[in-house]
């Protein structure tokens, strides 16, 4: 990298770190918040469904302005946004105002204004660094990104467990407002050619068009099948069924379980590093990469699975149940890294700077769109069958499906 690229890194790296860093405190809160408030898993699932269905729907939309305006005023503003709407949040609390509707109602606008932010911050890293960096500076961005996550889940849970929910706004609000303040300060003018002009017909022009070049590509093809089986499957685990066993079945305070929310993170962060310092210019290892990476998952989830039925947490104390399930943890988070960055990398390298944000943005909603209904179905699930059985059925599902995976991807090329 020259100066100025490193200048820019530098300052697009320091607004991530101080937002993933207030936003993984919040992150590990709220779901204690509304676990402590409601009692319900179905609860958690909607609020997690309702964090993400207007990301997926305005998420296409959000792209074509990212490809068609400054991506840098985009970051910036929306940045700025979130942190005065979780500001408004941590007034209401203070104050005694807040209740589930009121929370319910502004994460719909927040995930609106997340899907703007990542359409146009993902398609910016090829534009602040070279094409031979992007191995190393995507896995030092989520490296960064990794570390903010490692230190989020410790203080969310130690100050939900202090302080309470107001806390926990306030400093994701700040965190934002710093991170928009910084990103000011990146050199960066519009890198696409495209006209500014916006109307429907852009719109559905712009999106067919990505759709076409995505199902064109057999590798996104046939890694889309995958993911959005997988997503299904793997996202609710995060996001509802692990929260809600730690928390209510093994019975975790909430500093342990933002404790081992962690080890998942360091697995990622570490993950990561391996990849920077050892595979960043040896762009012919992704198959292998991820083919280890999805050995990795599928094995360690079922070895967690099992290690979850009663039997098992009855013959261990609290924190050896910690210790044992944060090295699986961990573990799974080095092998999800193998997955996710040589594949973003992949994207990065092979689509055009003029249809990137656009088409992250759709490869993004294709993702995740079966992910909703996981998280309401598993919602409703924990709340009246036993936990256990949730992990092993979800486990032997993603044995089946990675196994057909794998057979594919000898024939998928990710150079």
């Amino acid at each position: 990298m020259n100066k100025l690229q490193k200048k820019n890194f530098s300052l697009f790296i320091l607004g991530q770190l101080v937002s993933v860093l207030g936003s993984g405190i919040q992150m590990i809160a709220l779901p204690l918040f509304i676990l402590d408030l409601t009692g319900s898993g179905a609860k958690m699932g909607l609020f997690a469904t309702i964090s993400m269905v207007p990301a997926l729907i305005t998420s296409p939309f959000a792209g074509v302005l990212g490809d068609r305006l400054n991506r840098k005023y985009i970051m910036i503003l929306m940045d700025y946004v979130r942190g005065f709407i979780i500001l408004f949040l941590a007034i209401l609390t203070f104050y005694g105002k807040m209740s589930i509707s009121i929370l319910f109602i502004s994460q719909v606008f927040i995930s609106i204004f997340d899907s703007l932010f990542e359409s146009s911050t993902v398609a910016m890293i090829p534009d602040l660094v070279g094409k031979e960096d992007l191995m190393r500076a995507s896995s030092l961005s989520q490296s960064f990104i990794s570390t903010s996550k490692i230190l989020g889940p410790v203080l969310g849970g130690v100050i939900y467990g202090l302080f309470g929910m107001k806390w926990i706004f306030i400093i994701n609000g700040l965190s934002f407002i710093f991170s928009a303040f910084s990103e000011m300060f990146i050199t960066y003018k519009k890198t696409t050619n495209l006209s500014s002009k916006i109307n429907f017909n852009v719109i559905f022009k712009d999106l067919k068009a990505s759709v076409i070049y995505i199902f064109k590509n057999n590798s996104l093809k046939n890694l889309m099948f995958f993911a959005i089986i997988l997503n299904f499957l793997l996202n609710p685990l995060f996001v509802v069924l692990i929260p809600y066993t730690f928390r209510k079945v093994v019975g975790f305070s909430a500093q342990q379980y933002g404790l081992l929310e962690t080890t998942w993170t360091i697995g990622i962060l570490l993950g990561n590093l391996i990849l920077g310092i050892f595979f960043s210019k040896n762009s012919k290892s992704s198959n292998n990469l991820l083919k280890y990476g999805f050995l990795g998952m599928v094995s360690f989830n079922l070895i967690f699975s099992f290690f979850l039925i009663p039997k098992s947490i009855n013959t261990f104390s609290i924190w050896q149940m910690f210790f044992i399930s944060g090295s699986i943890l961990c573990l799974m988070g080095i092998s999800n890294a193998f997955v996710n960055t040589p594949i973003g990398v992949y994207f990065q390298k092979i689509i055009p700077n003029e249809q990137r944000s656009k088409i992250f943005s759709v490869i993004g909603v294709l993702f995740q769109i079966a992910t909703p209904f996981g998280m309401i179905i598993i919602g409703y699930l924990v709340d009246g069958v036993p936990v256990h059985w949730i992990f092993i059925s979800i486990s032997f599902i993603i044995l089946l499906i990675s196994i057909l995976f794998l057979k594919k991807l000898s024939t998928m090329n990710f150079e």
